[in-house]
Formats: structure tokens, sequence, C-alpha cells
């Protein structure tokens, strides 16, 4: 090794409040030749654990490097890294294990899928790491590198264990079925969330997740590439004015588009449509010419359809140009079934009225009818369709919401609201279908 690449080694083993540009270049320069020392750096850490001097720094780079330089050898290093004990891995990587460690481990893949497998189901490995390893899975799903049938297979495995494996990785999984786009895992999902083992606050409820499912956006699990220079304005060096300047300006921007976006999903009105407007309906005619005295549909009834257009802005598109590759609700459930879906959605779906003391009976009573709708094209699916109970709809019909689940909320406000016939109604359809 050159005596110029062994000083920037030596001068990057301990910390430094100093971004060392000129180390980590001459390092790039030279990835041969400093492969084996980071190796060496990472292998000490394997060894020494908590016993490490926490002043010794390198391994940290060295992580990096291999990763930057692609350097698939060094793979079974890494995960024995990523497999030591949790606290231990906590003090030797601190937040690169959330942020950094799946793209290193998926830059640096070898083709050993069993030991990411291993490491996923190990209950006492930290769960940070754990669940970026199922991140690698999913890219290497999405890179059409691992079958399908294989990436379920095992997905399915953790979900039917029995064993507790923790929380974050039941989460993670949530987040994988509905990235990959599984769409014959719902009942997988759903079981995640029934059996609460799903954490809301990661990917919010089943009903977001059914709406993420069927949501087509280019993106990756992890990134392809990584570069060490990523750490030039990480809190562990110190910033030049310069940079903090840029940092704070940034932050600036970001509070006031924050604020921005809050005040714009705050703003709660419908547009009324003159009589002499344009008709909403797109025929070109005047509204009083046009539907201003046409008899309303039910629903019409409850909300205008802007306001129900509005509010089901995320609910999965219909099929009216194809893509490619892309499946949609109409390729899984009838039109009848997703009628009733969309009714269930503008009834249960939170809107920020509902938290607005002033509105809540506004919105309660809106609740109310948009269930009223949904369970009276509910009976009538079930009895065209001769469903005798609710697992049996549920397997062919439910979409956003299983029918046991909705059933139970809507006695719960007939009951409130003391609608004692309807509820009687209700209460007779739920004792059929048990």
């Amino acid at each position: 090794m050159e005596e110029t690449l062994r000083k920037a080694i030596a001068e990057i083993t301990y910390a430094s409040d100093q971004y060392p540009e000129e180390q980590f270049r001459i390092i790039a320069e030279n990835k041969e030749q400093a492969i084996p020392c980071l190796r060496a750096a990472i292998e000490k850490a394997v060894r020494e654990q908590s016993n490490l001097d926490e002043n010794y720094e390198l391994h940290f780079y060295a992580l990096f490097f291999l990763g930057q330089f692609q350097e698939k050898s060094c793979f079974p290093l890494i995960m024995q890294l990523a497999s030591v004990d949790s606290e231990v891995l906590d003090y030797l990587l601190g937040d690169a294990i959330t942020e950094n460690l799946a793209d290193i481990l998926y830059i640096t893949y070898n083709g050993d899928l069993e030991s990411i497998k291993e490491a996923v189901k190990n209950p006492t490995l930290n769960e940070y790491a754990r669940s970026g390893m199922l991140r690698v899975m999913g890219q290497l799903y999405l890179d059409g590198k691992l079958a399908k049938e294989e990436l379920q297979e095992f997905i399915r495995q953790i979900v039917n264990e029995e064993e507790e494996i923790g929380d974050f990785i039941y989460s993670e999984i949530a987040s994988l079925i509905c990235q990959c786009h599984f769409f014959e895992m719902l009942p997988e999902l759903w079981k995640l969330y029934e059996s609460e083992r799903a954490d809301p606050f990661v990917n919010g409820y089943y009903e977001d997740c059914v709406d993420e499912i069927f949501r087509y956006e280019e993106r990756r699990l992890c990134e392809e590439t990584i570069d060490v220079g990523i750490m030039r304005g990480w809190a562990m060096f110190k910033q030049e004015p310069e940079i903090q300047k840029q940092k704070k300006l940034k932050e600036k921007e970001l509070r006031q588009f924050s604020r921005m976006l809050k005040s714009y999903r705050s703003v709660q009105h419908s547009k009324k449509v003159g009589r002499n407007d344009p008709c909403p309906c797109g025929s070109g005619k005047k509204y009083k010419k046009c539907c201003l005295n046409k008899p309303q549909a039910s629903e019409d009834m409850i909300e205008s359809e802007q306001e129900r257009d509005r509010w089901l802005k995320n609910y999965p598109p219909a099929a009216k140009e194809r893509q490619e590759g892309r499946t949609y609700l109409e390729d899984l459930y009838d039109a009848e079934s997703i009628e009733i879906d969309k009714m269930l959605y503008l009834a249960l779906m939170e809107r920020p009225d509902m938290q607005n003391a002033s509105t809540a009976e506004t919105a309660r009573d809106r609740t109310r009818r948009y269930l009223e709708e949904a369970f009276s094209l509910f009976l009538e699916k079930k009895e065209k369709d001769k469903m005798k109970t609710f697992q049996e709809y549920d397997r062919k019909c439910s979409i956003h919401y299983h029918c046991k689940e909705w059933l139970d909320y809507y006695m719960r406000i007939l009951e409130t609201d003391e609608l004692w016939e309807e509820l009687r109604k209700v209460e007779a359809c739920c004792d059929e279908m048990e």
C-alpha cells in the first residue's frame, strides 16, 4: 500500500469533526489497494463489538466505501456486521442502520438469499436491520431477480408463524405487500391488521394499504448506488458557514411549504354552480338547461358529485385507459362490489370536519346516510349472489372494509341515534350471516 493511501486511512480511523474530503478522495481513487484494509476494519468491529473503542470510525466509513465500490465479495462480512446483537449494532452504526444499511446490502448482494431469510426471521437481531433486509428482497423482486412465488411464500411463512418475530417486521411486511402490488396477498395483509401486528402509524390502516397497493408510481426500495460524499452535511461533522446557511434556508422552505400544504388541505368548500354556469356534467349546456332539475341519485342527496369526486381522489382509479402491467379494481371485483365499497369509503374515510366540533354533527349524519346506502346495496348483492356468511361475502366482494367491521359500526350509530327500526334490520342480517 502506498504511503499516501496509508496516511489517508490512518487519518480517518478515529472520529473527527472535520469532513475528510481529501482522505475520502484518495481512498476512492485507490479502490483495489484500499479494500483489504476496509475489510479488516469491519472484521475488527465484528470481532470486538461493544469492546470497540468508541472513537474508532474506520469500520463505519469502510461500510460506505464497500457499498460505493459495490464489493460483492464483502457481502457475507457485511451480513455478519448486520447480524450482531441489536444494541451492539446500534453502537457500531447508529442512524446508518435505518438510513443506509439496506442500500449497502442491496448494492453488495452476492446472491446468498438464504442468509437474508435466516436473519429476517431471527427475532434476536436488530429489527431495523431486518426490515432493511426485507426491502432488499422486495427490490430484488422488482428487479426481476427474485421470483414472486418465492417472496410470497416467505411472506406467508412470517404472517402465519405463531412465534412473534418483531412488530416492526410485520409493518415492513405490510409495506412490502403494497409496494410490490401483491393483490393476491390482501388476505395476509388483512390478517396482519386484524391481529394488530401491523402498526397503523407506519403504513396507515388496512384501507390505506388497499389504496397504496393500487397506486402505481416509479419507486425504489433500495438505492442503486451510494457515495461516501452523502456524509458531507451530516451532524457528525462541523459544517462550513455556507453549508449551514443553505441547510437553514432549505429547512425554512420546507416549513413554508408544509404550512401552505396544511392551509390548502384545511380549505373545505364546494363550489356553488350558478344557473347560467356550464353544467358540471360536461355536456356543454348551461346548468339550468341540463342537470339543475334532474332527479337526484340517492347519493346526490348526501353531497354533490363534485364533493364525492374530491374525497374519492385517492380511491383506486378505474381502468378507463389501461396501462400494460397494471392491475385494476375491475380485474378483481365486479361493479356492484366496487359501488358498495365507494359508499363505505365516503362514509368511513377520515375527513378534517370529523375533528371539528362545529361540523361534527353534519359529518356524523353524512356517515350514517352513506352507510345506509351501502347497506341497501349490500342486501341486494347478498341476495342476488346467494351469499350466506360474512366470510363468503368478504372473500368475493369486500375491498377496503370487511362487512362485519362496518356493519358493527353502523349498528352503533343507529343505536346512538335511536333509529330502532333500521337497527333491527341490520341486526337480523348479521344474525343470519354469523
